[in-house]
């Protein structure tokens, strides 16, 4: 039995392992060549797996993480009635056998999930880290009490869209593309993945019952801004979003948003902003009462060449 068909196995069982980190997130963001995983077990008990995701960039092998993909890194699962000593410990076990098990490439990079707070095996073991942060409601439960947690201007710009656009669920994610291309081209930028990649995770998702698309649209029926919207058993996550630049001040994302938030109380327990380091998407996120949650980047870099550039 093969790594990957250990992790399959495990996976199914074990609905707490967060999206990002699960067998069937990694069959559909890449091709089986492109990615493996790394397990450390004892007996028929997993205790450690970790994903990776390789491809070459110009001359070099990088492991990093796909398109779509916020988080990676290990996953632990820890014995019952653990102590924090023992548990530290146990981490910086199962941490070093798996890094032990990571190809030699040219450069390493992930962000791991905000669950884990311990990278100290990975630093002993040569790795670097910088600090990230996303935006976490904890709490779903309340909708009264996350709208007066909402900030004042973000409040009066769900109002203010309430009167004059219309949100419609979407069977497709290519108004989201297209809208995100529109966006991207204003700022001379390009995204990382086409439409057919963008459609084909899409569909994959839809069909496990983990995503949700909204469009916005305004009183002429044009479609405005979208939002693709993916969950676990514990928290929602913002996968994807964009808006039409020409139509910013609708308040059309500051609904889509806020839809998403409602839709996500009915089937899981906290949503994720996913974060920005940019500063007005930060500020955006902090806007609708969030927490600011840290987790990790972490990279190594072991090309000679690589470390010169």
């Amino acid at each position: 039995m093969t790594n990957k068909d250990k992790f399959e196995k495990w996976c199914s069982v074990h609905p707490e392992i967060p999206l990002f980190l699960q067998f069937d997130w990694m069959q559909i963001v890449a091709k089986p060549e492109q990615w493996d995983v790394a397990i450390v077990e004892s007996g028929n008990e997993i205790q450690a797996f970790m994903p990776y995701f390789k491809k070459r960039k110009l001359k070099f092998e990088v492991i990093t993480v796909p398109p779509l993909t916020p988080y990676m890194g290990p996953w632990i699962h820890y014995p019952d009635g653990q102590k924090e000593a023992t548990k530290l410990s146990y981490e910086k076990k199962v941490m070093e056998q798996l890094i032990a098990q990571l190809p030699k490439t040219d450069r390493f990079i992930q962000y791991f999930h905000p669950g884990i707070t311990n990278w100290l095996p990975f630093y002993w073991s040569g790795f670097e880290q910088s600090t990230r942060y996303t935006y976490v409601i904890d709490d779903l439960s309340d909708s009264e009490a996350l709208f007066e947690n909402l900030q004042g201007n973000i409040r009066r710009e769900i109002n203010k869209a309430n009167k004059n656009l219309t949100i419609t669920e979407c069977d497709n994610v290519s108004v989201l593309h297209e809208l995100k291309e529109k966006d991207y081209t204003s700022k001379k930028q390009e995204i990382n993945y086409s439409s057919a990649y963008f459609n084909r995770v899409y569909v994959k998702l839809k069909q496990k019952e983990a995503c949700k698309s909204w469009v916005a649209k305004d009183s002429e029926g044009k479609e405005i801004a979208s939002l693709l919207l993916v969950w676990d058993a514990d928290s929602a996550y913002y996968l994807a979003g964009a808006v039409d630049p020409a139509n910013k001040n609708t308040g059309a994302m500051s609904l889509l948003m806020w839809t998403a938030i409602q839709f996500s109380a009915g089937v899981t327990n906290a949503f994720n902003f996913e974060g920005s380091m940019i500063e007005p998407i930060e500020r955006f996120f902090r806007s609708f009462g969030a927490k600011q949650t840290p987790y990790f980047e972490i990279r190594k870099t072991n090309s000679r060449l690589l470390k010169l550039l």
